[in-house]
């Protein structure tokens, strides 16, 4: 008799993008951080039927995650014949909604890790990657690349390179100690779903548009010379490289006023800026760590919020 699920918890951190993004929805390369100040937690526990929670759009979230566990874990859970897994899910997060700090995928890959736990199947964070990207992307529908679950699947500073095929071979993890000092900052009213500006460009993308094509050529070669700067100490040099991978999406993505606002205050302090994600948040680069306080205050007597990231493991 094949034994049942126990119970088990696992955790996905918030991301943010130091280069490369978007091009990751477009085979290019990326280099991001997970960072330990949010996260979402499922716990998950054998149940007599499948219970999500009342939220609709985590159930619907955990749900498509739930789909894509592999066949092992499935039949584990499967409950007499119905093909419905045994389990009641609950779920926390503190990661703020729609400000592109990755907050639905966290879900996804936390699901997934909670419940292949509670199945004792292990899951290679390349596979744990494909399989919460496959869950939003293909059965969700919703507009998204693998640079955000990658970065939660292995965690730490990731360098990642998106042209087919995807593999194990396709990510490294880097040193941290590499990263100079950096802030978050992001605007505390929710924006739209990061599905809706990459819907935007991916429909100009298939239609060719030269723009769009060209950008997205940019951002590879900003990867590879970032990596460069993070490995020789040059904060200059990386700066240009944040500033210049901005004001490359600013030239083909739907920008609210509000988060250019925060691109400009960061830039103002002599920071380097660029979102962490699709908008909503920024990811800033400083010279040296003692410039953090005039900029955080900065930030919040203009009604947004920063902090000081530390990388997740």
């Amino acid at each position: 008799m094949t034994p049942g699920p126990r119970p088990a918890s696992a955790r996905a951190f918030a991301r943010a993008g130091l280069l490369g993004n978007p091009s990751d929805v477009y085979g290019g390369k990326a280099i991001a951080f997970a960072f330990r100040e949010f996260l979402a937690e499922v716990r998950v526990e054998p149940s007599a039927r499948l219970a999500l929670p009342a939220d609709p759009e985590a159930a619907r979230l955990l749900g498509a995650a739930l789909g894509r566990l592999p066949e092992a874990a499935r039949q584990r859970l499967a409950a007499g014949g119905t093909g419905e897994p045994r389990l009641a899910v609950r779920f926390h997060t503190n990661i703020p909604r729609q400000v592109g700090l990755a907050g639905s995928s966290a879900i996804v890959v936390a699901a997934l890790r909670a419940a292949c736990a509670a199945c004792d199947v292990q899951l290679h964070p390349a596979e744990l990657a494909e399989r919460a990207l496959a869950a939003e992307a293909e059965d969700l529908g919703i507009v998204a690349g693998p640079m955000d679950r990658v970065v939660q699947a292995y965690g730490g500073l990731v360098h990642m390179d998106f042209r087919a095929p995807r593999g194990p071979r396709s990510y490294r993890r880097l040193d941290p100690g590499l990263l100079p000092p950096l802030f978050v900052a992001w605007d505390p009213e929710p924006g739209e779903p990061s599905g809706v500006p990459h819907g935007v460009v991916r429909a100009r993308w298939l239609a060719g548009d030269p723009a769009v094509h060209a950008a997205m050529s940019v951002f590879p070669r900003l990867v590879d010379e970032g990596l460069g700067c993070l490995e020789r100490g040059d904060v200059a040099g990386l700066q240009r490289l944040v500033d210049r991978n901005f004001d490359t999406r600013a030239s083909i993505w739907p920008l609210r006023e509000r988060d250019l606002a925060m691109v400009r205050i960061g830039r103002a302090a002599g920071a380097a800026v660029k979102f962490c994600g699709s908008g909503g948040a920024v990811l800033g680069v400083l010279r040296h760590a003692d410039e953090y306080p005039a900029i955080e205050q900065a930030y919040v007597r203009a009604g947004f919020r920063a902090l000081q990231p530390v990388v997740a493991p």
